[in-house]
């Protein structure tokens, strides 16, 4: 997973001076900033609810307060549609790990920022089951969020990779260390931590399983530096 910072919120109007508009009323871009955002989550609530395929624009453009022609004004397709869903997602994670740090996370750090991300992932279970209701139907290469889906799990393994690599390279982990295979358990841990939390949230605690395997990983590999 990426730990770059991505650039928050909208960019102020070019044209500063005071319009004769009455308050709380945006209009022209602001408005339409505000309509995409509204679509974006009525959508990500549905296939997250319903799933891509059993989503129609009809019931998307009914959560959202708007005609269908006023939801096409904005998204030409459902899947330009999930796009923008995933891209939230991706934007969520990133500035929450974001968040805790000055500079990027590096070396067992990075393993940590992921221990911290599933703890968050606790609390946002609409978005947990939007990704997992997704990964399920995005398998199919035909579906429109395969490639989404591939990318978004090598960047997670690569980004662990980088970090047990870099913790050999800071003397912090043996360098017998198997990085990419490690790498790739962690992200299988978490998908499937994932899946057994929505079935049974009071039984599995994903934090506290993550966190142990991490353990379990450091004690086998880290060196006494870290």
């Amino acid at each position: 997973m990426s730990t770059r910072h991505p650039v928050t919120g909208t960019a102020a109007p070019a044209d500063s001076t005071p319009a004769r508009r009455g308050r709380g009323r945006p209009k022209g871009a602001a408005g339409a900033g505000e309509t995409r955002e509204r679509i974006v989550a009525a959508a990500a609530d549905l296939f997250a609810e319903r799933g891509f395929h059993a989503t129609p624009m009809t019931g998307i453009a009914v959560a959202s307060g708007l005609s269908q022609t006023g939801l096409l004004h904005h998204f030409a397709s459902k899947e330009d549609l999930l796009a923008a869903v995933l891209e939230q997602r991706d934007t969520r994670d990133v500035e929450a790990l974001s968040a805790r740090r000055a500079v990027p996370a590096r070396g067992w750090e990075v393993y940590d920022d992921m221990v911290e991300l599933v703890r968050l992932n606790a609390e946002r279970e609409a978005l947990v089951r939007l990704f997992t209701n997704l990964a399920g139907e995005a398998v199919d290469r035909t579906h429109p969020g395969h490639d989404w889906l591939r990318r978004h799990h090598a960047v997670a393994v690569d980004s662990l990779t980088r970090g047990l690599t870099e913790a050999v390279a800071d003397g912090t982990a043996d360098p017998e260390v198997p990085a990419w295979t490690i790498a790739r358990q962690f992200v299988a841990l978490m998908d499937g931590l994932q899946l057994q939390w929505l079935m049974a949230p009071e039984e599995v605690d994903m934090a506290a399983d993550v966190a142990a395997h991490l353990a379990t990983v450091r004690d086998r590999w880290a060196t006494t530096a870290g």
